[in-house]
């Protein structure tokens, strides 16, 4: 294949969209990774030469930045199939009241890309979106809105590995705003929030910020740390279970209805155990986490599930049904 053709291909995949953008060197260093050796003069050539047929926007900074406009259509080669076409149909159906709307506006060219594969093709696959449903369990709520220069280049020194520095307001301290340097490790999507799981400073223990309370955020030129043994997933387990006790429960629940035939379906963890009581009553014995999850759980479940176990447990929503009662019944 005509190497100008491979070239100026690997540089339009290289160009990111509005609002990041790479300067001429960046896209020439990542030119030489794929061993396409030319000259910085001839990426810069070649860069004006496409803004002339691709909708390509520069600055005046000093390296010029390269982006794809605003809006501009998903260039794919190959083009897009039916079966993408209806996966890219479901994420923008279902993932709207999930990911925060400037992460659905960089989707925009593929959800549009898609769009018109399912018009185009009348076929079995893309007639899934009039035959598919996702009903949340719980109540949805409007994601907090999130700068989009801020989350690119949040994104942009999550993938780069790079550090950054922050300016976060943390909800325990109300309007006051902290400025410092992070290390960013991943990201978390919880109940519609992004959290943006770091390390601050030198600081060895991640710990996460709600990127929605980042004030600005700035792409520093030093390499991102990461923590020896640090595992986003037990991460997740330790901090975003909200953990109430640091040993897990012996969970003791007495079921009824429809909720043992749930409970049999789709088990609480592997080593839950169910013994019929009698006609009307199921014994359920599992090892749980003691946090929040698991109380919300409980007061879900409502007359069907009466914990036995631990006591102090039971005391608590006891208690809490007590109060609810009198609150109820107050003034009738």
């Amino acid at each position: 294949m005509n190497d100008t053709l491979m070239r100026q291909w690997a540089m339009l995949r290289a160009i990111p969209r509005h609002p990041r953008r790479v300067d001429a060197p960046t896209i020439h260093a990542r030119l030489n990774d794929l061993g396409m050796v030319v000259s910085l003069r001839t990426v810069q050539r070649d860069l004006n030469a496409l803004a002339t047929t691709f909708p390509l926007d520069f600055d005046a900074s000093k390296p010029q930045g390269w982006s794809w406009r605003e809006g501009a259509a998903q260039l794919e080669i190959p083009s897009m199939d039916a079966h993408a076409a209806l996966t890219f149909n479901l994420v923008e159906q279902y993932m709207q009241n999930l990911l925060p709307r400037s992460t659905l506006a960089h989707m925009a060219p593929w959800f549009d890309a898609a769009q018109g594969v399912a018009s185009s093709q009348a076929s079995t696959v893309t007639k899934w979106r009039d035959k598919l449903r996702v009903i949340p369990h719980t109540l949805n709520k409007i994601p907090a809105p999130i700068d989009p220069d801020i989350q690119a280049t949040i994104y942009t020194g999550l993938f780069n590995e790079r550090q950054l520095e922050l300016t976060y307001r943390a909800i325990t301290t109300g309007n006051e705003a902290k400025k410092y340097p992070v290390h960013p490790l991943g990201l978390v999507v919880m109940e519609q929030v992004v959290y943006l799981v770091c390390t601050v400073k030198n600081y060895q223990d991640p710990r996460f910020l709600a990127v929605h309370r980042i004030d600005s955020a700035q792409l520093l030129g030093t390499d991102a740390i990461k923590p020896a043994f640090f595992d986003i997933d037990e991460f997740i387990l330790r901090e975003f279970g909200i953990r109430l006790g640091k040993s897990p429960l012996n969970l003791v629940l007495r079921i009824r209805g429809v909720l043992t035939k749930y409970l049999a379906e789709t088990p609480v963890a592997v080593d839950q155990s169910m013994m019929p009581i009698d006609s009307e009553w199921t014994r359920v014995q599992v090892k749980v986490q003691d946090n929040i999850q698991l109380r919300t759980w409980l007061r879900s479940l409502g007359p069907d599930a009466v914990v036995e176990a631990p006591e102090h447990l039971r005391e608590q929503l006891k208690t809490e049904w007590s109060v609810l009662q009198a609150l109820y019944t107050d003034g009738d």
